[in-house]
């Protein structure tokens, strides 16, 4: 009988030091995230984005071409209409600067009317596009789409490499960088 207490004070104690020790406490045996490399572009808009337009919150970059129509068109419209509009930057990968005479406001009107049929004018893609080639390079981008998941803080969270469609799978993506639907 002594020999019990004296072995679940023992164990009690240990489980005391190592909660005490850290060795329970949350965050710190996360893996670090490769921050999203900083960057400045002006979109289709007009306007410039960075990485501070995008700061304290989740965000998406879909990394695409101007000449890339599905899978890439048809991965914005899932993505937007499953996270009912996130927001998102999309960076061209060509480094033309009209590929296939294609101008930068002609893919974003292109893109967007992917889902248009007759009349009904399907969704809008209420976000920026823009050229991202060196960027695309530092990320190792090789396959478009490729869509890079970032959290607030600005880490790199998750890179899925083509087409994505699938809701489960986009919201999946999107709360492991801590958005919300």
């Amino acid at each position: 009988m002594q020999k019990e207490l004296l072995a679940g004070a023992v164990a009690a104690c240990l489980l005391a030091l190592a909660w005490f020790g850290g060795i329970f406490s949350e965050g710190e045996n996360e893996p670090e995230l490769e921050p999203f490399p900083e960057f400045s572009t002006v979109a289709d808009d007009g306007l410039t984005y960075s990485n501070s337009d995008y700061a304290g919150a989740p965000y998406i970059v879909i990394f695409s071409a101007e000449w890339c129509d599905s899978p890439c068109h048809s991965t914005m419209h899932a993505i937007n209409s499953t996270l009912n509009g996130p927001a998102i930057i999309v960076l061209s990968t060509d480094p033309a600067d009209n590929p296939q005479g294609i101008s930068l406001s002609e893919w974003h009107d292109r893109s967007n009317s992917y889902d248009d049929d007759g009349d009904d004018l399907g969704q809008t893609l209420d976000f920026p596009f823009a050229k991202g080639i060196e960027l695309a390079e530092e990320v190792e981008i090789s396959s478009r789409p490729s869509i890079v998941f970032i959290n607030s803080d600005g880490g790199v969270v998750n890179i899925h490499k083509g087409g994505l469609s699938d809701s489960g799978e986009i919201t999946s993506y999107w709360e492991s960088a801590g958005g919300t639907l």
